[in-house]
């Protein structure tokens, strides 16, 4: 569902000086990708996803839509147990325990987030990034149809994270539904910002280039540049990202 990822670009255009590790993505089925991207984009996006979400938006109000979510991102914490231990990050892995913990009893099967309002924040930790800090690359760029650009290591580590507790032992619906409620999420998010991409010269190169620096961002999201510069990210002024996105524009052009 989560077919842009533009929103983030005050912040990902100014990630490209910080991070040391730049996760990049070959796209050798550029061809297939782009009919793939005009299909997710032009009819499934504009016929189905957008008009789902804003009808969501309007019916659901928006603490109930935070409840929803919270749910939703409940059934990641065992993941990011897991993961975090794997990489030998037990703080990580014993604060997404506690908030797996908490937010299951005291927060109601997590549609409250108790952990966070106790000051335990969420640290999600994929498969996909402990593939990447043993060095395995990302591997070529994809445009899946329906779920929108992965690439093939983002895709195996999602495929293991799907196996660790609950999530195994999910139906196939309700595997489906927690998918569908986490990408009218993500397509919430994005509501408004339509007409950046429509803008763009290239709305396919734009969206490749976004979403490898996202990926790039989440990878090194724990070092001390990034720590910085998450303090720093919301000093970005408007005529600097304007500026900074003209750079980005003649590059892609």
């Amino acid at each position: 569902m989560a077919l842009v990822l533009f929103v983030f670009m005050p912040f990902l255009l100014h990630a490209q000086e910080l991070n040391k590790v730049r996760q990049d993505m070959s796209d050798p089925l550029e061809p297939l990708n782009r009919v793939i991207w005009d299909f997710n984009y032009d009819i499934l996006d504009h016929y189905i996803y957008l008009p789902v979400t804003k009808s969501y938006v309007e019916v659901v109000p928006s603490k109930g839509r935070q409840f929803i979510n919270n749910f939703v991102l409940n059934f990641e914490e065992p993941a990011n147990i897991i993961n975090s231990f794997i990489l030998f990050n037990y703080e990580a892995s014993f604060n997404a325990l506690l908030r797996l913990t908490i937010n299951s009893t005291f927060g109601l099967l997590g549609f409250l987030d108790v952990a966070s309002d106790l000051g335990i924040e969420r640290k999600t930790e994929t498969f996909s990034n402990v593939l990447g800090h043993w060095s395995v690359s990302n591997g070529p760029y994809l445009m899946i149809p329906v779920i929108g650009p992965r690439s093939t290591r983002i895709l195996l580590g999602g495929f293991v994270d799907s196996f660790y507790f609950p999530s195994r032992y999910l139906k196939w619906w309700q595997v489906l539904g927690l998918w569908a409620l986490d990408g009218l999420d993500t397509r919430e998010t994005l509501l408004g910002q339509e007409q950046m991409l429509d803008q763009s010269l290239d709305s396919y190169a734009f969206v490749k280039e976004t979403y490898i620096q996202y990926e790039a961002f989440k990878f090194e999201q724990n070092s001390d540049s990034i720590e910085l510069f998450r303090l720093h990210k919301e000093d970005v002024s408007e005529y600097e990202f304007d500026d900074d996105l003209l750079d980005f524009m003649d590059e892609i052009d």
